[in-house]
């Protein structure tokens, strides 16, 4: 399982957004610059997180985006729904229907921790606490 460019581009964004924002807006190419991303990429992103309820625009000379709520408010789990819709390793975690094996199956219940431990993990962190995170508990490679 790999976790695709829009999500990742899309965490990465809100990050700087709201560490460049205090009080004021980012311009996408300021923030673009800074990650070394594409600034058509990161305004499609940008739209979308706004259909979503985790950005605001600003138009105008001081225009930009900020968070439109404070990002002790903001999970990681929120960005990543947002752009890419609901977690599921794969097809039957979210639809039993999908699998003919799904009265039966001995993996079922794995998946279905495995896909709640992602989704628990997600929701736990916060945009703010992820420009802290220590990634505590990661095993040194």
């Amino acid at each position: 399982m790999k976790l695709n460019t829009r999500v990742r581009y899309s965490v990465r964004m809100m990050a700087d957004i709201m560490k460049h924002g205090g009080e004021g807006t980012v311009p996408l190419k300021d923030a673009a610059r800074r990650q070394n991303l594409s600034k058509r990429y990161l305004s499609q992103l940008a739209t979308t997180l706004k259909n979503a309820g985790l950005l605001k625009s600003v138009w105008g000379m001081n225009g930009g985006y900020m968070l439109a709520r404070p990002g002790s408010k903001i999970t990681i789990l929120e960005i990543v729904e947002a752009v890419e819709g609901p977690i599921s390793i794969i097809e039957c975690v979210m639809d039993e229907e999908h699998c003919m094996r799904g009265d039966f199956c001995e993996c079922k219940g794995l998946w279905n921790d495995v896909n709640s431990a992602i989704r628990d993990k997600l929701a736990a962190c916060t945009l703010e606490e992820l420009l802290n995170y220590s990634g505590k508990g990661r095993k040194n490679q």
